[in-house]
């Protein structure tokens, strides 16, 4: 995996790539904070890229990055600054799609960290009123103890 930048290719080494303001950083960008960001390569095909300070804005793909690390395929474009960062596969085949299908970044994330991405909160109930879902759970639960205990009589008095 490379990162391409105003005409300049840079590799993503083993370990990781620094981005940031500092001149020691891998890539060099201008407004960006010293240690902004850390682009992690995992093979040949994916690489993974997260913030490096608090504060630290990063997007992939016009989508705000976490606190957790991003993967980042061939084609996706990394926003930091105000400045755009392509990633490129020099071994990607010519003629397949630049960008992965939709859901696809969330299933990787959930591949490679084993929890979702986000999580959706349920709607709030209506005023007065317990959501469905709740109230047959409830229900469940009384008839599972009664046939439990009516069971239970029937084995020890028998």
């Amino acid at each position: 995996m490379e990162l391409a930048f105003r005409g300049r290719r840079y590799p993503i080494p083993a370990g990781e790539l620094m981005i940031g303001a500092d001149s020691a950083a891998g890539l060099v960008l201008e407004g960006a904070r010293p240690r902004h960001a850390s682009v992690r390569s995992l093979g040949d095909k994916m690489a993974t890229i997260r913030g490096l300070e608090p504060g630290a804005e990063i997007f992939v793909n016009g989508v705000r990055v976490g606190d957790e690390p991003t993967p980042l395929l061939h084609g996706d474009t990394i926003r930091i600054a105000n400045q755009e960062v392509a990633v490129v596969n020099p071994g990607h085949s010519v003629g397949t799609p630049q960008t992965p299908p939709p859901g696809a970044r969330e299933r990787l994330h959930d591949t490679l960290f084993g929890m979702p991405r986000t999580v959706a909160a349920p709607p709030p109930p209506a005023p007065g009123m317990l959501p469905t879902p709740a109230r047959g759970k409830l229900t469940w639960i009384v008839v599972a103890a009664a046939i439990s205990i009516a069971l239970l009589t029937y084995l020890l008095l028998r």
